[in-house]
């Protein structure tokens, strides 16, 4: 079931109701995201190229083939590429943190996030990116060097999240500093990925949900994995969730007006 129509709508005004600002946080950990990232000001040096990528993906009149069907591009976009002031919180988190550790993407954003979220040439692969669609990938690579993206992104196509966890078997734990999850994942597969991802993030790395209102399943693997013991800080931004294993941090989960 998509979270469309009135059902959408009156979930947005539940969070509405139900989130803060930077006034209602007491956690020292998250009352610094609020004001430095989520309210924060740095511009994004990337995001005009990114943004002219975002909108030629979500009005393309394109469609791409997946073999015995197909599908508009505009629609697909619309579905995976977080919106521009998500990812612009994305980068202003990497740049306030200085992470320059491996970034994982589940469901390509067609490139959009990696064009946000570069962070330079290095001698090792540190983005990667995996899709269940050639043909999605084969449209992430030619975005990518369309609009000069400056890091290696590694494109990935798989069809079970063995797949990835085999790809990224020489992380180390540690080592991931973002999980970004644009595809909606049966909870099986949910489940095996965050048993494998959870040692494999240091105190300020994140779990990024950007499916948790795509459905009402999607809802639940968010509650659920905030009641894991693991993760300490919750972070509801009503159009994505961000997931934290400080483990430092008394439990606590925050729903943030943005």
């Amino acid at each position: 079931m998509s979270l469309q129509g009135l059902f959408g709508i009156l979930d947005y005004l539940i969070y509405l109701v139900r989130s803060t600002n930077r006034h209602g946080v007491h956690s020292p950990f998250v009352y610094h995201f609020t004001d430095h990232v989520l309210y924060g000001k740095s511009p994004c040096e990337y995001e005009a190229a990114a943004e002219m990528c975002r909108k030629r993906m979500v009005q393309s009149s394109l469609k791409v083939d997946f073999g015995s069907q197909s599908q508009r591009l505009s629609k697909l976009a619309l579905n995976v590429i977080p919106s521009a002031k998500h990812n612009r919180l994305l980068f202003r988190w990497i740049q306030d943190q200085q992470l320059g550790k491996h970034i994982v993407e589940i469901g390509s954003s067609f490139g959009v996030t990696p064009l946000y979220l570069q962070r330079g040439p290095q001698s090792f692969s540190r983005y990667w990116v995996f899709d269940r669609q050639s043909a999605v990938l084969k449209i992430t690579d030619y975005n990518l060097r369309e609009y000069d993206c400056n890091e290696t992104i590694n494109q990935i196509q798989y069809q079970q999240v063995d797949e990835i966890m085999e790809q990224l078997a020489a992380i180390e734990d540690g080592q991931l500093d973002m999980l970004i999850i644009n595809e909606s994942l049966e909870p099986d597969s949910f489940w095996r990925l965050m048993d494998w991802v959870t040692p494999k993030l240091g105190p300020n790395c994140s779990i990024v949900m950007t499916t948790l209102r795509k459905s009402e399943s999607q809802q639940l693997l968010w509650q659920q994995l905030q009641n894991q013991k693991e993760i300490t800080v919750g972070i509801d931004l009503f159009a994505m969730g961000m997931a934290f294993a400080r483990k430092t941090q008394v439990k606590e989960n925050f729903i943030l007006r943005y």
